[in-house]
């Protein structure tokens, strides 16, 4: 900047005639006109070498339909709330084998819907229908999965048994009405089955 008022003074004053032009003179705006250039130009790449590198990144895509490997990471039961926490088992690859889209450790998560247990004998589920993981370059990526349901073990038959047999009318009878089932349970490193990519995907390889 300094040097862009420097030259634009001396080209207002060589206008006006207040300086004679002289080889020397002229040398030396030729210097600064190059150090102005110069300046100008390492300007231009700062600002567009980062914008010419992000148009130029190359994209891959991940294809609607690519199986994913998924196991849990927590045990989980039937008293619980939100996603089941996973993670992704295998490296998904492009289409070429070679590139990475997805890596193994990524962070899954795992939608779930609970039921809990309750009385005469209701046991608890949980039912998994869905997930989200992330690709080498941070985006969010849908995951189909097949329904699956797990039960937790019912004891109505012991509750309604034990309760018609002491008599529904008496106290005991009633209490025994409320004996619950058991909680379901998924053990931590449990397979989710049939999980793949739901939709396609431009991914920005790593």
């Amino acid at each position: 900047m300094v040097r862009l008022c420097f030259l634009f003074m001396v080209m207002r004053e060589v206008k006006a005639n207040k300086y004679l032009i002289n080889p020397n003179f002229i040398t030396k705006i030729l210097f600064e006109m190059k150090k102005i250039i110069s300046l100008l130009m390492a300007l231009a790449m700062v600002v567009i070498l980062p914008f010419q590198s992000w148009a130029q990144a190359e994209t891959v895509r991940l294809k609607n339909g690519t199986a994913v490997e998924v196991e849990t990471t927590l045990e989980v039961t039937s008293d619980h709330s939100g996603d089941i926490q996973g993670k992704v088992v295998a490296d998904v690859y492009a289409e070429d084998g070679v590139t990475v889209l997805i890596q193994k450790g990524a962070p899954v998560k795992i939608h779930a819907t609970y039921q809990d247990n309750g009385a005469t004998g209701k046991a608890g589920k949980i039912l998994i229908n869905g997930a989200s993981t992330i690709a080498v370059d941070g985006k969010t990526i849908s995951l189909y999965t097949s329904t699956m349901e797990v039960k937790g073990k019912g004891k109505g038959g012991l509750a309604w048994g034990l309760g018609i047999g002491t008599g529904l009318v008496t106290l005991f009878g009633l209490l025994f009405l409320l004996i619950k089932g058991e909680d379901a349970t998924i053990p931590a490193g449990t397979a989710i089955q049939n999980v793949s990519v739901e939709g396609n995907y431009s991914i920005i390889p790593q």
